[in-house]
């Protein structure tokens, strides 16, 4: 019984963060950030799945969808597939998805190899929610959300899913 309200907690977080992470109620669970209101990007160190520290200044100069997620998270689990297909189509145009999974290690290795992801995974747990916290996620959402311009303005943030149009109508202006 405790678990059962533990997990019906647990949701009613995640949806609540879901529909009230954006202060613009009209752009539903999406922030599009204006050039009089630029965030620029923070830098952070997460590990790869090969426990290697990788920087997130290292892909300066691209656009960047940068995606929160984790393996237990229905809807991470349905935009995973669609980022594969668009970073395949867009990685030789200067751009480039970072997930970083936020829970078990083996888990999130188990997941990306069955679904063959294409781009870098980095490991994060605790230390990736507080960065993702840091970029605008103060809810807890997931997944969770941010494209970054080529000159390191965010000019997107998002929690929930983001569909494949969506995606593409955010980043092909930026490239």
């Amino acid at each position: 019984m405790k678990s059962l309200i533990i997990s019906t907690a647990a949701i009613c977080l995640l949806i609540t963060g879901w529909f009230f992470i954006s202060p613009n109620k009209t752009q539903g669970k999406a922030d599009i950030i204006n050039k009089s209101h630029v965030l620029k990007q923070l830098n952070f160190t997460l590990p790869d799945l090969n426990g290697r520290p990788q920087q997130f200044s290292q892909w300066n100069g691209k656009v960047v969808l940068l995606n929160f997620w984790a393996t237990w998270c229905p809807p991470c689990r349905r935009e995973i597939p669609d980022f594969i297909e668009v970073y395949e189509q867009y990685k030789d145009k200067d751009f480039m998805i970072v997930g970083v999974g936020i829970d078990d290690e083996n888990e999130i290795a188990e997941f990306v190899k069955e679904l063959a992801v294409n781009y870098p995974i980095l490991v994060g747990g605790r230390a990736a929610m507080q960065v993702s916290r840091q970029y605008g996620n103060h809810s807890g959402a997931l997944p969770y959300s941010i494209i970054v311009d080529k000159q390191g303005n965010i000019r997107f943030r998002a929690g929930g899913l983001i569909s494949k149009d969506k995606l593409l109508n955010q980043i092909n202006p930026l490239l």
